[in-house]
């Protein structure tokens, strides 16, 4: 299966006297980007968590929330240690002297500081309590990331789908001006044709000998212009990107950046097209397949 890159999932637990919230957002990155935030306490965790994520999911800007929602009723939180506030005080008042620095000490800087903000005594856990939280919030997080996975598949799938009625539409498009190349060989030469007798009888010559070669000559750059003029090549390399986007789409997996490199291909196809045709109708239908292949590359970049 084919798995976007865009999805979102969220987890509640229970973990000793707290409810926990685990979310989890992923959007397009060229790779595997990871950013998790969660209390400091758990930061043991994060080597972990991260392997978690690295086993179901391949390419994305991935976010990881975990927030503590609540503890026991009529307990303080937190509790304010003076001391250590105190002591952080001093050491931030003799940065600012010593750097000279102008901005003065909010409360903000305090509590950055380790242990100047703690739980209440009543609060303190054991080290098998603490252990059981952090098994509830790795749980938490298989799960969130399962369903991550799950609503990554099925925008994967509806972007499949939307992908093959593009393809449906190239390959309408190809058929079109496979038939119209032959009548734009012929409008050309027809073209050419006439300029030449034109200027035959602009510039009228006696010489039947002579008249002879100037029109074998010309009659051999008709056929190097028509040659130049011929997109056989062309659409033949069009449906051959076509059927690798077929292909690709259908063998499932990471597909993203090998489709991004084949679309890039078809695009030069088509630019090729438009350049060597100097026909209204087939111009109008260059426009056409530079817009769907447009679109299908923009839908590409949220596949995995």
């Amino acid at each position: 299966m084919i798995s976007s890159m865009t999805g979102f999932a969220t987890v509640s637990v229970q973990a000793g006297k707290a409810a926990y919230k685990i979310e989890l957002k992923s959007l397009n990155h060229r790779f595997l980007d990871l950013k998790i935030r969660m209390p400091r306490d758990f930061a043991p965790l994060e080597a972990e968590l991260k392997a978690v994520l690295e086993k179901e999911l391949k390419r994305g800007s991935v976010d990881l929330w975990i927030e503590r929602q609540n503890q026991s009723k009529g307990a303080s939180r937190l509790v304010l240690n003076e001391e250590q506030a105190e002591e952080a005080y001093g050491i931030l008042s003799r940065l600012r002297e010593k750097f000279r620095l102008d901005e003065k000490i909010s409360a903000k800087d305090l509590v950055s500081f380790p242990e100047v903000l703690m739980k209440p005594e009543s609060e303190a856990l054991t080290d098998e309590e603490s252990e059981e939280i952090k098994k509830v919030i790795q749980a938490g997080v298989v799960e969130a990331a399962s369903r991550l996975v799950k609503m990554r598949l099925s925008e994967g799938s509806r972007l499949k789908d939307a992908l093959f009625t593009i393809l449906d539409l190239l390959d309408a498009a190809h058929d079109r001006l496979t038939r119209e190349r032959r009548l734009l060989q012929e409008r050309a030469r027809i073209r050419i044709k006439k300029r030449i007798e034109q200027c035959f009888e602009a510039y009228e010559t006696p010489d039947e000998r002579a008249r002879a070669l100037m029109e074998t000559r010309i009659s051999q750059e008709i056929a190097y212009t028509l040659e130049k003029l011929d997109v056989e090549e062309e659409l033949t390399r069009f449906k051959g990107h076509i059927q690798a986007v077929r292909a690709l789409l259908g063998s499932g997996g990471p597909v993203g950046k090998k489709l991004d490199f084949i679309l890039q291909e078809l695009n030069r196809e088509v630019n090729t097209l438009g350049n060597k045709s100097q026909d209204l109708e087939i111009s109008h239908e260059v426009i056409e397949l530079k817009m769907a292949v447009e679109q299908m590359r923009e839908q590409s970049l949220n596949l995995e």
